[in-house]
């Protein structure tokens, strides 16, 4: 990590992959609904792979790796049976990365505002979040649907940033993946990257665990 000295006053985080583990319970919505086109199956090494770029572009992926054609009519339907099934049950599996409940717990109480930008659905993230114990001290929560422009639009984080009343220079973005960096970079806001996301993406931090906030912030 970085040792460079900066004066955050808020945290903004990716979720998926970054905050939380969630590949267990979309890999199950996505396979229920791509069992409506034949015996075809998405690992939860597939699903962990292809999340970042939203719910389309998960189903897109998904459609590919099982081998299934992506058109138009095949991505419409498999995309909104797995929303269905994926609101059903957004949580029955998924886990905290890390140590972000506790240090999550810890910025709270230093005063640090706390957000989230994530290209999953505002409805989902607050349910996940809630599930976890997070609801509480997360001030903003800003997913594709409530943005003009989802990630890697620089709009979704710059969004974020407004919704929590907090200064872009004094914000850091934590992610997991290049549409991640190349979000923040677009918005002119820092960016750390943690240590369990892809690999060779450029930061101005690098996080390898979040118990590390607690010397950045």
């Amino acid at each position: 990590m970085s040792t460079t000295q900066t004066k955050f006053t808020a945290v903004v985080f990716d979720l998926d992959g970054t905050l939380v583990d969630s590949s267990e319970d979309i890999a199950a919505a996505m396979n229920e609904a791509l069992s409506g086109h034949g015996d075809r199956r998405v690992t939860v090494r597939q699903v962990a792979d292809a999340l970042g770029g939203g719910p389309r572009a998960l189903v897109e992926q998904c459609l590919r790796a099982a081998g299934l054609p992506v058109t138009a009519p095949t991505v419409d339907d498999v995309l909104r049976t797995y929303s269905e099934r994926y609101r059903a049950n957004p949580a029955q599996k998924t886990r905290l990365v890390d140590t972000a409940a506790v240090v999550l717990a810890e910025l709270d109480a230093r005063g640090i505002q706390l957000g989230v930008c994530t290209n999953k659905r505002t409805p989902i993230a607050h349910a996940v979040l809630d599930a976890l114990g997070l609801g509480a001290i997360i001030g903003a929560v800003i997913g594709s649907d409530a943005t003009d422009g989802p990630k890697p639009d620089p709009r979704h984080l710059t969004d974020t940033i407004a919704a929590l009343g907090a200064s872009g220079s004094t914000v850091l973005y934590v992610g997991d993946t290049d549409i991640d960096r190349d979000t923040a970079t677009a918005a002119g806001i820092r960016y750390a990257h943690v240590s369990w996301g892809h690999p060779d993406v450029d930061a101005d931090f690098r996080l390898d665990s979040f118990d590390d906030l607690l010397t950045l912030i």
